[in-house]
Formats: C-alpha cells, structure tokens, sequence
C-alpha cells in the first residue's frame, strides 16, 4: 500500500483521468512516428546502423570480415527494391 493510501488520503480520479490520457498522448505520438519511420527504414538497420539481415542486399557494405554489414541505405528511400531475391 503506498504511504499516500495508508494515510488516508483518497485518490482524485480526475488527476488520473488527466494523467492517464497525457500518457497515452505520449504513447500515441511514439507509434505515429514509429510507424511512419518503418515505411522508409529498413526494418533489418539496427540502431548502430549495421544491417542484420541475413541475405544479400545492395546497401550492405562490409567493413571487415566476420563483423555485421553497416547499412547504407538512405531512409529516404524505399528499401525493399535493395533485396535481391
């Protein structure tokens, strides 16, 4: 039990309901922008920039031998057409 309920004090659900949708305003404008961002970037660019896929692509390219490809692909472009099947 938190020291706030132990005390006596009662909940105003008003704040909740304020905080709640404050939050979900933040959650709402992270999914927007993750999803936007997933149309363009490859969705095998891990956040350093290196490509884990496990295919040829023609944005992969190979810094030293035995460490993953570094993407180097524009996230301006559409991705999919680099796969070669």
């Amino acid at each position: 039990m938190s020291p706030e309920r132990a005390a006596g004090k009662a909940v105003d659900n008003s704040r909740v309901a304020e905080s709640m949708a404050r939050l979900m305003d933040i959650y709402r404008d992270i999914s927007d922008t993750a999803e936007r961002v997933s149309r363009t970037r490859c969705p095998y660019k891990d956040a350093r920039a290196r490509c884990t896929g496990k295919f040829p692509c023609r944005n992969q390219f190979f810094k030293k031998e035995g460490e993953p490809a570094i993407c180097t692909g524009s996230d301006d472009l559409d991705y999919r057409e680099a796969w070669q099947m």
